[in-house]
């Protein structure tokens, strides 16, 4: 197990239920607030299996959560143009599947 590994998906996770948070809070979203929970869970959920030594399972699950999270903001980003929030959490995103991706192979072999 490689020191730090975790360290994306946790921070992604938090972001994540943070931002679930804001838009329940800012706009009354419902949506926001469970969509959130359940995708930055994902994010907690594949860090901890990482620091568990399950690091091919946990690079996985946090990639399966950042392709969910690209989708769901990807669309929202193309016909908005938003920035904030759905520009940056496709970033987030395509960032997260990169790394996770990557990282997820790397424990494969």
């Amino acid at each position: 197990r490689m020191p730090g590994e975790a360290h994306p998906a946790f921070g992604v996770g938090g972001l994540v239920i943070g931002g679930g948070l804001l838009g329940f809070l800012q706009k009354g979203s419902k949506g926001s607030l469970i969509g959130g929970s359940v995708l930055g869970a994902g994010f907690l959920g594949a860090g901890l299996l990482i620091n568990k030594g399950e690091g091919f399972y946990g690079h996985s699950l946090a990639s399966v959560s950042a392709l969910s999270l690209m989708g769901m903001f990807g669309s929202k980003f193309m016909k908005s143009r938003a920035i904030f929030p759905a520009g940056l959490y496709t970033i987030l995103g395509v960032a997260s599947l990169a790394y996770h991706g990557k990282k997820a192979n790397e424990w494969k072999e």
